[in-house]
């Protein structure tokens, strides 16, 4: 069997100490050389090593039910069965901070050198050893990961990181952890993250081994030789597709699809052309091969590895689990039963007299409870518009003002063209330089914040709230006579509805629609 020699290492209590000698960085953390090094190397049989990066995934980590909403996907509807927007969450199985949580996912694809030491072949790495490993079945690969953990248990523990004194594992990276990565995480600001790919500027070649003039040719090339992601992550797109953990789902409408599909892979291969990269880029393989029954081995099927840990790590972490879930539990919000009204029933049909005023009460305080409750949200509501008008005025304002640097640069670079040369009007030019690089900074902010409100508007806040809040708003701001206020929020509730259909909007387009 191919992993017999990988249980002979692993059963061998000297197996560490009788490897050869460490492999050199340029076949291990490549990039290390002109880089950053990786977050975390991880030993490997016969002198090998793989290198990690950390994900961090900010949230109230000792919350043990605490995670984070993210949008994933994109609004293209051509692929939208497969890949169309979607809520997900996420949460990291490790902490060593009170806000964050993280989980690790290797700097690189698989490699020829790491897939032959994992089954025992100790032969000294050549060249040709940093190149992918294609032809991996997704039961291969959840193989892999099991003979390297278990390798890993026996002779390097110390090295696999803990969580809550539990020791973590490999396996395959699910969707979600594999498409936030790729993004960029929480390394990159929210206009970055929805963009369809991690990168503005370039081509795809300079990212990716693909199919196309100037890259892969169809060929599986050596990992680390392309840009990184801004996560530090190599070959996230091209050269070999990714195995996820999970089966394939169909998109339906933003949720999962019922029926339960095949093997799922991501980011595309050398076999991919440029314009079928993009990080919410899905494929459905069959599992097995219809021809020998075996499993499906694709020639660019490979392997990125993520190091996660099992959630009741102890006793006292089960304890932690279901008080907070204890805490947490409530009448469901979106339970079609109204509590009001079934407690105003009981209250009704209450003979004893004492019981059905107790009754009565509670339902009063149920009632103002919810008002209380439904004001906080309008007051929400209302404070998020007027924030948005002010956003929207603001980056018109400032775009006003660069447009107006704009022309005395122009004017100042005219007269000296013309033979005016002088020191002041060189400081003039530089100085309308400088504040043109901040206005543009400024912008920036003022965008990300735009985006916020956006968001909280389309996602927490019910659409007959908004459309309740809105017209009384646009009354008060009319009889106060603040017209312009008035127009500036007129302008941002367009955005909104173009955001609630599209909120996937890029950088370039949510600030052309808030210039309009």
């Amino acid at each position: 069997m191919i992993w017999r020699w990988l249980a002979c290492l692993c059963l061998l209590p000297g197996g560490l100490n009788a490897q050869p000698p460490a492999w050199s960085l340029d076949m291990t953390d490549p990039a290390a050389k002109h880089h950053a090094p990786a977050d975390l190397v991880l030993p490997m049989p016969c002198g090998a090593s793989m290198a990690f990066q950390k994900v961090e995934v900010p949230v109230a980590a000792d919350d043990p039910l605490a995670d984070r909403r993210m949008r994933l996907g994109q609004s293209v509807n051509l692929t939208g069965y497969s890949d169309y927007l979607r809520s997900a969450f996420l949460r990291g199985p490790f902490s060593d901070r009170s806000n964050v949580t993280y989980f690790y996912i290797a700097r690189y694809e698989l490699t020829q050198g790491q897939f032959r030491v994992l089954q025992g072949d100790c032969t000294p790495p050549t060249r040709a050893d940093r190149i992918a490993r294609g032809g991996v079945s997704w039961h291969d690969a959840v193989t892999l990961a099991k003979n390297y953990t278990s390798w890993l248990y026996l002779n390097a523990t110390e090295a696999i990181p803990q969580s809550d004194g539990a020791r973590g594992f490999l396996r395959l990276p699910t969707e979600v952890e594999w498409e936030f990565a790729a993004r960029g995480g929480t390394v990159v600001d929210a206009n970055t993250f929805p963009k369809l790919t991690y990168f503005d500027v370039g081509e795809m070649r300079d990212h990716a081994l693909h199919q196309g003039v100037g890259s892969g040719r169809g060929r599986l090339g050596a990992v680390g030789v392309r840009a990184a992601n801004p996560l530090g992550l190599y070959d996230i797109y091209g050269n070999v597709e990714e195995l996820m953990l999970e089966p394939y789902r169909m998109n339906a409408r933003g949720r999962a699809h019922g029926q339960i599909g095949g093997v799922v892979t991501r980011g595309g291969s050398v076999l991919s052309e440029a314009d079928q990269i993009y990080s919410a880029q899905r494929t459905e393989y069959p599992p097995f091969d219809p021809e020998t029954g075996h499993p499906l081995r694709g020639e660019t099927f490979g392997v990125r590895f993520v190091i996660s840990a099992h959630v009741a790590t102890s006793e006292a972490k089960l304890a932690e689990i279901q008080k907070r879930w204890g805490e947490m539990a409530a009448p469901d919000p979106d339970a079609s039963a109204d509590p009001a009204a079934a407690l105003a029933d009981l209250a009704k049909a209450e003979p004893d007299l004492t019981r059905q005023k107790q009754l009565t009460d509670l339902l009063l305080g149920l009632r103002r409870n919810q008002d209380q409750t439904d004001i906080a949200i309008q007051q929400s509501a209302r404070a998020s518009y007027l924030a948005g008008s002010v956003f929207v005025q603001s980056l018109k304002t400032n775009a006003e003002a660069i447009d107006a640097k704009a022309v005395n640069i122009r004017m100042l670079a005219s007269l000296q063209r013309a033979g005016n040369q002088s020191d002041m009007f060189d400081r003039q030019l530089q100085g309308h330089v400088r504040k043109i690089a901040e206005m543009r900074a400024r912008q920036t902010g003022v965008l990300l914040s735009l985006r916020a409100v956006l968001d909280v508007l389309s996602e927490d806040v019910p659409p007959d709230i908004r459309a309740s809040v809105l017209p009384v708003l646009r009354e008060e701001l009319s009889l106060s006579g603040q017209t312009q206020r008035l127009r500036h929020l007129d302008d941002f509730a367009d955005d909104l509805n173009l955001y609630i259909q599209k909120p996937d909007l890029s950088t370039e387009e949510l600030m052309s629609e808030a210039l309009k």
